[in-house]
């Protein structure tokens, strides 16, 4: 039994990448694999192991999933994926997943054929600078007092610290975000619309838009998900394991791209609903202790674990998308 688990948790560089996109192959039929998958895109291509100047000037390392020795004595890379090729499966895909995940949590495996769309939006937003136009991220929880309100308004509130123009849904419309947010940041706005809310996220203009979604999924709800890039299902799943998959089932059942950030990365009952549904399990939704909220709002305060974690997947936002997408 192997899962797919995308840890989250790991250090944004704020750096100038001047390379080029770098494929490293096992033999030269997986070459052509690849660059048929990528289509019309410049590759630097290396067959065997590359040299740590290759590596490094990269903007983003493609590697084959069968020679994890490929990348032995490498330094860590913040752009890195796992290909498996089409003639990877049963068994030996299964191996190849738990080695590149035991080794790189972070970096999922992808499949090819099923994955080529994923991997070519991955390389395109690379190519592009890292981030598209607009980033929609929807949060919804599992369950009562999961914590998804807490944590979209913390997204938003980051995303706009960030100096990207911000957009927050209240799509719940029972005062959740108002009640939860802090100081008002100058590139953030703020509706309420929980009777409509595909429109507003369809009609504001923004960079990053957060959507904080009601549990009960109804039609407007579902609407509004679906036109996230990607939905975070927040909560303690072990202890509300019905619930939370009753979320799950509405999710799934209209197509939406989801993954799961239970209370804790271990969570057994998580890991078991996220195979059940093919879905990730991004990392854990630290709970704070109250005293940092004392009057129950999210601030913009120094250290914090759930704004250090808000920031991190807002900033690798479009990554994490591509990478559930495959």
């Amino acid at each position: 039994m192997s899962y797919n688990v995308f840890v989250c948790n790991a250090p944004f560089v704020e750096e100038e990448w001047m390379g080029k996109l770098l494929l490293v192959a096992r033999g030269h039929e997986f070459v052509d694999e690849v660059l048929d998958a990528l289509g019309d895109v410049e590759v630097e291509v290396v067959v065997g192991k590359p040299t740590v100047d290759e590596w490094r000037t990269a903007l983003l390392v493609l590697v084959d999933a069968r020679r994890q020795a490929l990348t032995a004595g490498m330094p860590a890379h913040p752009r890195m994926q796992i290909v498996a090729p089409a003639a990877l499966t049963g068994d030996r895909l299964a191996a190849a997943i738990r080695g590149w995940q035991a080794e790189y949590p972070d970096s999922a495996v992808c499949r090819l054929p099923r994955a080529a769309p994923g991997l070519r939006e991955l390389v395109a937003l690379t190519v592009a600078g890292g981030r598209p136009a607009e980033v929609r991220i929807g949060v919804v929880g599992g369950h009562g007092g999961a914590g998804a309100t807490t944590l979209a308004v913390a997204l938003a509130l980051v995303a706009a610290d960030e100096g990207w123009r911000t957009l927050l849904v209240d799509a719940i419309g029972r005062g959740g975000v108002d009640d939860r947010l802090g100081a008002p940041v100058t590139s953030l706005r703020v509706v309420d619309a929980p009777d409509y809310p595909a429109v507003e996220v369809e009609q504001n203009a923004a960079e990053v838009k957060v959507v904080d979604l009601d549990r009960t999924l109804g039609g407007a709800q579902v609407e509004a998900a679906r036109l996230c890039d990607l939905v975070l299902l927040v909560g303690n799943v072990q202890r509300n394991a019905m619930a939370s998959r009753r979320v799950a089932v509405r999710l799934a059942g209209a197509g939406v791209r989801f993954g799961l950030m239970p209370s804790w990365r271990h969570d057994h009952v998580a890991l078991a609903l996220a195979e059940e549904f093919a879905v990730p399990v991004l990392d854990e939704v630290p709970l704070d202790p109250a005293s940092i909220f004392s009057d129950g709002r999210v601030h913009l305060i120094g250290r914090c674990r759930l704004l250090a974690m808000a920031r991190d997947v807002v900033r690798r936002g479009p990554t994490i998308i591509a990478r559930v997408a495959a």
